[in-house]
């Protein structure tokens, strides 16, 4: 499965390159409105998350990385998919069978938060019961959601590879806290496309890189991970 619905290639790469220009111009209302009319010409909302707007947000830190625009233009475009996203929301449709229970959060000290955010989204759409706590969330308040939720998932998502150790410590913490009850974990996150192997500390939690990955790892069963 690689995407909700089918949709024409060139049709995508026009939408995601119209897309990329309106949110990099600060054109928050018009990028709303190209967004909105695709929904409304029948684009599924997990189709939009996976084919444009996770590609353009993609784009845009490449764009960065290069210097191709500022460390501002970045803020301002994930701002407006936030923004956008936020909207969608309120149609998103769910299927009727449910998955199990999932709680998503960004680890300590992380101030992205939109990666973790459409992967609960597309998620939600995909049956899943879905906690999203947002980011920089002390561990204490995780442990507390994942009990009182019963979560079958424990989602992290981390964009900055200096904070794989607290997504390490954070994994300790859960596992600990449950022991053989610990539910399955799931990182993703730009920090796991910088490494080549998880570190031996995360061994037993899959990785999810992009919103396919995330799709294809909930839908396999998804044991309980002991620790």
């Amino acid at each position: 499965m690689t995407r909700f619905d089918p949709v024409e290639t060139e049709s995508v790469a026009a939408l995601r390159q119209a897309y990329l220009s309106e949110i990099l111009a600060g054109k928050r209302k018009i990028a709303l409105e190209m967004i909105l009319d695709a929904y409304h010409s029948g684009y599924t909302i997990p189709g939009i998350y996976m084919d444009v707007f996770q590609e353009v947000l993609y784009e845009v830190g490449r764009l960065w990385e290069t210097n191709q625009i500022t460390v501002a233009d970045e803020h301002m475009g994930t701002a407006i998919t936030q923004y956008i996203m936020s909207i969608l929301y309120q149609y998103l449709e769910t299927r009727d069978e449910k998955r199990g229970r999932i709680v998503m959060t960004g680890v300590q000290g992380e101030l992205h938060q939109v990666g973790a955010n459409m992967v609960s989204d597309v998620l939600e759409s995909d049956g899943w019961d879905v906690v999203f706590l947002g980011t920089n969330v002390p561990p204490d308040g995780i442990i507390q959601s994942i009990r009182q939720h019963g979560a079958d998932v424990f989602g992290i998502s981390s964009t900055m590879f200096f904070n794989i150790p607290r997504v390490i410590q954070l994994v300790d913490t859960v596992r600990q806290a449950f022991g053989n009850n610990s539910p399955s974990i799931m990182l993703g996150g730009g920090a796991f496309r910088m490494i080549q192997e998880l570190p031996d500390a995360l061994s037993g939690c899959q990785v999810g890189l992009n919103l396919h990955d995330a799709l294809d790892l909930t839908r396999s069963g998804y044991p309980v991970q002991s620790a």
